[in-house]
């Protein structure tokens, strides 16, 4: 893929260094922590646009949220309008100025239409395709996972800060203070680090490792963790 000169106005498209709006960063590193999560893949600020351009990825997420709208529509009636199949005949690999890349996005957003996200919130393809709009592309993404949350799926886009007011509220609550824990779960740049430690039954960390079982429900290996001793 051909590129401009490195910090030009063709990497900035790409990344999100443009964006001064501290607000719609957290934005994009919540999207990111819940779409690789999902996916498997490590995402950032950086490479989220570049991953995702051809919609080959995309239409893999709409793969892993078919599954809960299934057993959703199956659980609940007068929901037959939901989306019965993801995206069929999707390229994974195509260039990112093919016609296939054209295709899977627009199977994408057209599934997205199945699942209720609502027009006003759907990018077109030239917003990803030529980038003419990445944060349209993060609030539909961002609109998908909240609708996703609503059919049943596990994955939480909205975990990590709710874990940071978990720890917020502990401290309240036992006068102690959690910083290192706090920091770990933040939503600063994506630094998510690994926390270790013992619980005991009755105590402050078992009170919240409860918290975190019922809120925290990321497929595969997220980049926090709690560990069990």
């Amino acid at each position: 893929m051909p590129r401009g000169k490195v910090g030009g106005k063709y990497d900035r498209r790409m990344s999100f260094d443009d964006v001064k709006d501290e607000r719609m960063l957290v934005m994009v590193d919540k999207l990111c922590v819940w779409m690789g999560g999902i996916l498997g893949e490590t995402l950032n600020r950086e490479n989220l646009i570049p991953q995702i351009r051809n919609g080959g990825p995309l239409c893999r997420l709409s793969e892993c949220i078919q599954a809960s709208v299934d057993d959703f529509k199956a659980a609940n009636e007068d929901n037959d309008d939901l989306p019965s199949a993801s995206p069929q005949g999707v390229n994974l690999t195509c260039g990112v100025r093919s016609m296939e890349a054209r295709q899977n996005v627009t199977k994408f957003l057209d599934w997205c239409r199945q699942m209720r996200v609502p027009e006003s919130s759907i990018f077109l393809p030239d917003d990803l395709l030529k980038l003419k709009g990445k944060m349209k592309v993060v609030n539909t993404i961002l609109a998908v996972a909240r609708r996703a949350k609503d059919c049943g799926m596990a994955a939480d886009i909205d975990a990590p800060p709710k874990i940071a007011n978990a720890f917020i509220g502990l401290e309240e609550k036992f006068g102690k203070k959690f910083d290192h824990t706090s920091k770990a779960f933040g939503t600063q740049k994506s630094e998510l680090k690994t926390v270790k430690t013992t619980l005991v039954s009755g105590s402050a960390w078992k009170i919240v490792q409860q918290k975190i079982d019922t809120i925290l429900q990321l497929p595969g290996k997220p980049s926090y963790e709690i560990f069990r001793v």
